[in-house]
């Protein structure tokens, strides 16, 4: 038991060593920033001190503004504020499900989340019923996805920079492991685990707490990812997945711009995908954000591991939703190489994956639909192998009985 133990312990320092679950970290500042409803255009605006930041493209007439001093009074006939409400008509809303009679058997042969969640039996069950998938955009906010295999480069569709940094060298892994759970895993010249077959992939890189002259090469200062979120909706993307979390909670002017956008998208029936973090929190306690948003299209997801149990380092609480298995998942670098790694950064994209094989087949599914079908499918059993026996609000992803339930109900 100790060599195996040691063996382990070898393995997961060799494998994991490229890769730390705080590479998912974005800076929380503050600007000055704020976002305002106006139909002036930016020279008129200018003229009464409001500097224009970033007009957004999928809310009417919101803009992002800093305040200069222009020697000329503020006028209240400039403004509408209609869009301050939009999250109001999005506020978190969970239904509860007897899930009791989920299995608590654990398969030693069913260790891995592809076999684990069920994605071989529901791709399994889509091609024998010969069943053509629609492709489905996902938005993935990251580091920015660089194309390392062949199957990434099939899938990926846009790419846009929000950063000053071009130099690739410079960028993480980190959005390139999350593309391949969509695209598959290319382990020499093998393909492994295609998650999501039909997903096209839509990268936007923002700058990350660890980015090499992260503050100077930062566009669009604390209104990036509010712009990153706004971008992903304008080029179509049905879920937009989001491994980050800011380092302290944001000011109320950022998180203001940040829901207005995606309860704005709500209305499209668009939804996205949030890591939990990796604190070991209960996120009810100790929120991080934006997982810890109360809006309703967001599916905040937690990590387990291969015995069942919330991995010691992910958050937890009824706060979370679900959680799918990112313990040790083997997946492309940006080099193309196969990293073992793990966090909740890469159990959102798994739900993310299960979302589009599920909107692949049931297109026009609304977000109550989607959300009931998901939840009530979900594993509720949880074991207690590190010795505390945490859980999220519904449990564990099962995708066959995700799939199962969208045939009965749509």
């Amino acid at each position: 038991m100790k060599k195996c133990l040691f063996i382990l312990f070898i393995f997961l320092f060799c494998s994991c060593s490229k890769f730390s679950i705080n590479d998912d970290k974005i800076q929380t500042t503050s600007d000055g920033s704020y976002v305002i409803e106006s139909g002036l255009n930016d020279t008129e605006l200018l003229s009464y001190g409001k500097e224009v930041v970033y007009r957004f493209k999928t809310v009417p007439n919101m803009i992002a503004v800093k305040s200069i001093d222009v020697g000329k009074s503020d006028h209240n006939f400039i403004y509408s504020n209609n869009i301050y409400k939009i999250p109001e008509q999005n506020e978190k809303n969970r239904e509860i499900f007897d899930n009791s009679n989920s299995s608590q058997n654990l398969n030693t042969n069913c260790l891995n989340a592809y076999c684990e969640a069920n994605f071989d039996k529901a791709l399994s069950e889509i091609q024998t019923k010969n069943i053509n998938l629609n492709s489905i955009k996902i938005a993935i906010i990251d580091s920015g996805v660089i194309p390392s295999t062949y199957l990434i480069q099939n899938n990926l569709v846009d790419t846009l920079n929000l950063t000053k940094d071009e130099n690739k060298s410079n960028w993480a892994s980190h959005a390139t492991y999350i593309s391949s759970i969509f695209a598959g895993t290319l382990d020499q010249s093998v393909v492994k685990n295609m998650y999501a077959k039909n997903a096209k992939i839509s990268s936007i890189k923002i700058t990350f707490s660890d980015d090499p002259d992260a503050n100077a090469n930062k566009n669009y200062g604390s209104m990036q990812l509010a712009v990153a979120m706004d971008l992903a909706v304008y080029l179509g993307a049905k879920l937009i997945n989001l491994s980050l979390s800011y380092t302290e909670k944001p000011d109320e002017n950022v998180e203001l711009a940040e829901k207005i956008v995606i309860s704005q998208a709500a209305k499209k029936n668009i939804l996205f995908l949030v890591a939990a973090g990796n604190e070991s929190s209960d996120l009810q306690k100790i929120p991080v954000y934006p997982a810890s948003y109360k809006l309703n299209n967001i599916i905040t997801v937690g990590s387990h591991s291969s015995y069942l149990s919330l991995a010691s380092s992910s958050n937890y609480g009824y706060d979370v939703d679900i959680s799918a298995q990112a313990s040790l998942i083997e997946l492309n670098n940006k080099n193309g190489e196969v990293d073992m790694v793990s966090g909740t950064s890469f159990a959102s994209p798994l739900v993310g994956a299960a979302l589009s094989l599920y909107f692949g087949i049931f297109p026009n599914a609304n977000i109550r639909r989607v959300l009931t079908d998901l939840f009530s499918s979900a594993n509720s059993f949880y074991s207690s192998y590190y010795g505390v026996n945490k859980k999220t609000l519904y449990g564990r992803l099962d995708v066959k009985s995700f799939i199962d339930n969208g045939f009965k109900n749509n």
